[in-house]
């Protein structure tokens, strides 16, 4: 074996060495960074959506709906960015999602989960769809002065959530002081 091929560096010299292996550096470095940039969106979203399921959980956990004889029925629409529950009976309660939004009047709705619905859409479903009691919760309503009667708030390192009285008024739900206590502090 000759020496170019033990040693590349000895015959292209000590600045064509230098320059590869800094290259190869550099590429490793960018990789590695490129990888910790897609990855951390991965995670902060995972979060987000580990906050939603929680609070979704509970609040529904702590709702009482008159005369429901059967555990309450979680619709979701399509649009939605926050939430993962699995679709089934997994958490005391049973999860749906849904293909549109024409779909949330045939379903037998007891909560809705609105996506990317701005609160008039928000609104105007609820008016469609409430020919019963109705819980609804939003991932697109920060102000949550009309639409769902709860309105997530994500921000870069918490998730809260805010309750909009007057339309949990009129939603025919009954929801437990706990809950609207916590959402006061949550939000400051």
């Amino acid at each position: 074996m000759s020496i170019s091929q033990e040693n590349p560096c000895i015959l292209n010299g000590k600045y064509a060495c230098l320059l590869a292996t800094s290259a190869a550096r550099i590429w490793l470095i960018t990789f590695s960074l490129l990888l910790l940039l897609v990855s951390s969106p991965l995670r902060a979203a995972e979060a987000s959506d580990d906050a939603a399921n929680r609070i979704v959980s509970g609040i529904i956990s702590f709702t009482q709906w008159p005369g429901l004889k059967h555990p309450p029925q979680l619709c979701v629409l399509p649009s939605v960015s926050h939430l993962s529950l699995p679709q089934g009976r997994e958490q005391g309660f049973s999860v749906v999602w849904l293909a549109s939004e024409e779909a949330l009047a045939e379903q037998p709705c007891d909560a809705v989960y609105f996506g990317a619905q701005s609160p008039q859409q928000q609104v105007a479903l609820l008016e469609k769809a409430s020919s019963r009691p109705m819980l609804s919760i939003a991932e697109n309503n920060p102000e949550c002065t009309i639409g769902a009667s709860f309105c997530l708030i994500f921000h870069q390192d918490k998730t809260v959530f805010s309750v909009n009285l007057d339309s949990l008024t009129r939603s025919g739900v009954r929801v437990s002081p706990d809950v609207l206590l916590l959402s006061r502090k949550g939000s400051q």
